[in-house]
């Protein structure tokens, strides 16, 4: 029904297969994992967790595939820094000179919305007295870990108004600390 020009005919194994419905998408390990979309009571809501002046964005850089990447590693390290994710940046030179925005590609109303319950997602950054605010840049690994966020990142971002750093492959993100007035 999603997608009409497929039936449900050419999506079943034939009748002569070995495998059932069950052992094609079953295995042995199966119950050691479960659903990331059905959170544990344990995960709370992003309205809990969001410090409210604490704000990220990114600047991704790369080919799609490598700016998707990016963002997906955003919206954890959002989480990780309990941070307000803004919409991000795409790279619009490198690779594939094209001058599309997040809204041109993705839709924006639903990224926010899907992932709501996640992390705090907003359209724009925030300004201080009408005024974008000048990053702060610090580098991390490419590969960052939780534990990276929380002993490297997380002490910068509280110390400074603004951080920035490579983010992903050649991206950028930049964490923003509503509150200071450094």
């Amino acid at each position: 029904d999603r997608h009409p020009g497929i039936s449900r005919r050419s999506l079943r194994h034939p009748p002569t297969s070995r495998w059932t419905t069950r052992d094609l998408w079953g295995s042995e390990l199966a119950s050691n994992f479960y659903g990331c979309s059905h959170s544990s009571r344990k995960f709370l809501d992003s309205s809990v967790v969001t410090q409210p002046d604490r704000y990220l964005l990114i600047v991704t850089s790369g080919g799609l595939n490598q700016q998707r990447t990016g963002i997906v590693d955003a919206v954890v390290a959002a989480r990780i820094l309990n941070a307000t994710l803004v919409v991000p940046k795409l790279d619009q030179t490198s690779f594939w000179k094209d001058s599309s925005n997040f809204s041109e590609i993705f839709d924006i109303d639903w990224f926010i919305s899907f992932l709501a319950k996640d992390v705090k997602i907003i359209k724009e950054p925030p300004q201080k007295g009408g005024k974008a605010v000048r990053p702060y840049k610090m580098r991390i690994p490419r590969k960052c870990t939780p534990q990276c966020y929380l002993k490297r990142v997380l002490p910068a971002l509280l110390k400074k108004h603004v951080s920035c750093w490579p983010f992903g492959l050649l991206g950028t993100l930049i964490l923003e600390r509503g509150s200071s007035t450094d």
